[in-house]
């Protein structure tokens, strides 16, 4: 049997980044956590089944307000699979954090009310 596919040496192989995960680097933030979002982000943690949430769907959202430390707090609902997103960005809009809810919605948005009477 003859082999059409030309040999291609190990040393030529990329090991790393793909697609995806490259789009992704760029919607993350690098900017050092103040603590009015790390106490944003405790009170987010208490939302049942809160799920992480890919950082380039910040792209979608809109923006709600603003905390006291200049961190945005942006939502989106997800039209296919009908998800509540919420996201903590930077004031360059990159994300800080990121969750998705899909049945406890009514504690996304309790918390989300907590967020915008106490820090804002």
């Amino acid at each position: 049997m003859v082999n059409i596919f030309p040999r291609i040496p190990f040393s030529q192989f990329k090991i790393g980044k793909w697609g995806s995960q490259i789009e992704d680097e760029k919607w993350i933030s690098t900017q050092p956590i103040a603590t009015t979002t790390a106490a944003v982000m405790q009170i987010l943690a208490t939302v049942p089944r809160i799920a992480y949430c890919r950082p380039n769907l910040i792209k979608h959202s809109q923006s709600k307000f603003i905390l006291r430390d200049g961190t945005v707090v942006k939502t989106w609902k997800s039209p296919l699979f009908r998800d509540d997103c919420i996201f903590l960005a930077d004031p360059d809009g990159k994300m800080i954090y990121g969750g998705c809810v899909w049945k406890h919605k009514e504690q996304l948005q309790d918390a989300i009310e907590l967020i915008s009477i106490k820090f804002t």
